[in-house]
């Protein structure tokens, strides 16, 4: 895959503002089917299962159909949608779908365009995100938020490149293209632009190009971090604390709960990169913290034990 970026896509490029019911709803499924990752909820997740989800398992299977991911502000809004796909849509965003003959007729309809069955999928799919996401949403708010919060400040602080290259393993950014390694035909946005989707039950990139004259929309996996609810205080260092590390590695530990770079750090903190990255090897060390490069980003984040220790 590839995304063709010209100048005028670069400087329309931008984050959803907060999770997206739809996006977590389709990556959620498409992890019913591989063992990378989310074992625990997996586990968890399979005795509740309603009996639906088998035409869940087959619609994103392959690629997501685009029309099964439109651009709205909640579940109800996005269900609505979907509701509404013409028989065109349906029929050119599903063919060549292998039918299932264990599958409802109403869903194997689907594939020939019959809008019938439109009623019983978006229920299917309120009925799956009720038992299989929705427990899990507060998790999923609180992670897609450190997650955009961080890239912000990536695009604010080192520019685009910066943010396209921290992105994560399975994308590669060599400007003006963006590539993954997976298939599909290459993507020109003409212009529109991109709209990033940090996604929290994603295990890698997808993509949906919106009808004209929308944005290419990428769902990338967000970073996974120890994080506490959205409403609560950012965590501060105790003077206990301060005196176990001193009080330089303290403040870094708790600015570090939020996730950052080496160089945010060293700004927050106010000393220089060379000393922050000897604080960060004496924290990693001790098993408070997890260092990862994303190209030329290098990302911290609290460990379990790290939070424990912060939280007192």
């Amino acid at each position: 895959m590839r995304i063709e970026l010209s100048p005028r896509d670069v400087a329309r490029i931008g984050l959803v503002p907060s999770a997206d019911p739809l996006w977590e709803l389709a990556s959620s499924v498409r992890l019913l089917a591989v063992d990378d990752g989310f074992g625990w909820w997996r586990r968890w997740v399979r005795p509740r299962l309603p009996e639906s989800v088998r035409v869940l398992e087959w619609l994103y299977a392959e690629s997501v159909p685009g029309f099964l991911l439109p651009a709205a502000a909640d579940l109800g809004a996005g269900l609505a949608t979907v509701l509404g796909t013409g028989a065109d849509r349906l029929r050119g965003e599903l063919r060549g779908r292998t039918r299932d003959p264990g599958l409802p007729g109403w869903a194997s309809g689907l594939v020939n365009g019959s809008v019938a069955g439109l009623p019983r999928l978006v229920q299917a799919m309120r009925e799956y995100f009720e038992a299989a996401v929705e427990p899990h949403w507060d998790t999923v708010c609180a992670q897609v938020d450190a997650d955009r919060e961080l890239r912000t400040r990536v695009l604010s602080g080192e520019g685009v490149d910066a943010l396209l290259a921290s992105l994560g393993p399975a994308l590669r950014w060599s400007a003006p293209t963006l590539s993954a390694g997976f298939g599909g035909e290459p993507l020109v946005p003409g212009g529109a632009g991109m709209l990033l989707v940090p996604t929290y039950f994603a295990v890698r990139p997808e993509v949906v190009l919106c009808r004209r004259p929308g944005p290419v929309r990428l769902g990338y996996p967000a970073l996974h971090r120890p994080v506490r609810q959205r409403t609560a205080r950012p965590l501060s260092p105790n003077r206990a604390l301060g005196a176990l590390l001193g009080p330089t590695r303290a403040a870094a530990l708790a600015v570090v709960a939020a996730g950052c770079s080496t160089s945010e750090l060293a700004a927050r903190l106010g000393v220089t990169p060379s000393a922050v990255s000897k604080h960060t090897a004496v924290l990693r060390a001790a098993g408070l913290i997890a260092t990862r490069r994303e190209r030329n980003t290098v990302l911290h984040t609290l460990t379990p034990l790290g939070l424990s220790l912060l939280g007192g």
